[in-house]
């Protein structure tokens, strides 16, 4: 997709949006990362990014992390196998369009390769968390000097665990000597998956908060895109290839192929099977759903809050270095940024058209990473920390005179008292 095409479907799509919600440029940041459009398939970027020097005598001693698994193959269970069978049988009754005649031959090209890895983390995911490792060394050596101890947990995903190894690794490749234990099990889920159903601490008990509006994702669906278009485009019968009832399940399955490219050794492209209109309209749609699922539920999982400040006011009082590292999925990591309010993911929408605005599904990628830093210094007990997100220095709901620096006692006066909501 190139910008010429890309700009006026935005101005187009995103004219609905209010100008209260303006800090947050939504048409220029789309317009500069089209890349973005993948949601949650983006792939995080693990370049260097440009930091705050800290205050003055402060040096950084310990990092809280919370990750998501690296960039995977397709997590529907059943994605490869139905599009094979789909576009097979299309061709074999002569139902196929010269377009989707061509994903067909793209899609015959890599199935042999996909079909069996549903789920699993990709080389790229592999390669792509040594080298958010190496950044976050490279950041902070101090944090790895001498005496640092790193703990690392992890979902009992086979793709979490995964990447946790390749995390650990690539700490290790840096510096061979690190104190790296890693952890997995059921025990450790509240700091993880708090409301999966193997915690056995799960909390059942907590403030839920309804969205503010009434319009269904199925409702929202019809008026933001023509699904069943899209399908005219690779069918000469739509209704013969797909049952009317299943085109939309269908057409979500093709948004996330053609997303999910960018995390496989490959140079195939597909999507040119939707208009830049319809590719935004996606986005659009995926971004209602991640909202309206994580957000009535999202103080659900105030206790990777709680473990943030029990491990880290652990650490403040033995005066010791190194990291907690906790590595889970997005749709723990979404409510975790609505928890913790980091750049206005806290904010309770009332207006589905601004979901995009406040509720941005390219900011939990593929490798998605969320660090609060800390920071102490020999002249004075106040401790600082600063968040980083994706690598980028973040904002908190809270008072400060040196952002990114925030105070820690003031962070934990005001989570401590909303944890057990």
């Amino acid at each position: 997709m190139t910008r010429r095409f890309l700009l006026p479907a935005l101005v187009a799509v995103f004219a609905c949006l209010c100008a209260g919600a303006q800090q947050y440029d939504i048409l220029q940041q789309l317009q500069d990362h089209p890349e973005y459009l993948d949601g949650t398939d983006h792939l995080c970027p693990t370049g260097p990014v440009a930091l705050t020097p800290a205050p003055r005598g402060y040096k950084a001693f310990y990092i809280s992390h919370y990750g998501r698994h690296g960039a995977r193959y397709a997590w529907q269970s059943d994605m490869y196998e139905r599009l094979n069978d789909t576009f097979s049988a299309a061709a074999e009754s002569g139902n196929l369009t010269p377009l989707g005649a061509s994903f067909k031959e793209r899609f015959d090209a890599l199935y042999p390769s996909v079909r069996y890895r549903v789920g699993d983390l990709s080389r790229k995911g592999w390669q792509q968390q040594q080298e958010l490792a190496g950044r976050m060394y490279d950041n902070f050596p101090k944090v790895f000097g001498k005496d640092a101890k790193v703990r690392s947990w992890t979902s009992t995903s086979t793709r979490c665990i995964m990447t946790m190894s390749s995390f650990c690794l690539g700490l290790k490749a840096r510096n061979a000597a690190l104190d790296i234990f890693e952890n997995f099990g059921n025990s450790f889920l509240p700091a993880i998956l708090p409301l999966d159903s193997k915690n056995p601490f799960r909390e059942e008990s907590f403030l839920t908060t309804p969205v503010r509006f009434s319009e269904t994702w199925e409702q929202y669906i019809e008026r933001t895109v023509d699904y069943r278009a899209i399908l005219s485009r690779l069918f000469r019968d739509r209704d013969k290839a797909v049952p009317a009832a299943e085109q939309w399940d269908f057409v979500s399955y093709l948004y996330f192929f053609a997303a999910g490219m960018r995390s496989l050794d490959t140079d195939l492209v597909f999507t040119d099977i939707f208009t830049p209109e319809e590719r935004i309209a996606l986005w659009k749609i995926d971004d209602f759903q991640f909202y309206a699922q994580a957000w009535p539920t999202h103080l659900g999982y105030m206790p990777i809050v709680r473990d943030i400040i029990a491990k880290a006011d652990e650490r403040i009082a033995r005066g010791e270095k190194g990291a907690d590292l906790r590595f889970g999925h997005d749709y723990t990591f979404l409510p975790l940024l609505m928890c913790l309010g980091v750049n206005g993911f806290d904010h309770d929408v009332t207006d589905p058209d601004e979901i995009p605005v406040w509720c941005q599904v390219h900011e939990v990628p593929m490798g998605a990473n969320l660090h609060f830093v800390f920071y102490r210094s020999p002249r004075s007990p106040r401790i600082l920390f600063k968040v980083l997100l994706n690598g980028k220095e973040a904002r908190l709901p809270m008072e400060t005179d040196s952002w990114p620096y925030y105070d820690w006692d003031s962070f934990r006066r005001k989570f401590a008292g909303h944890a057990g909501e």
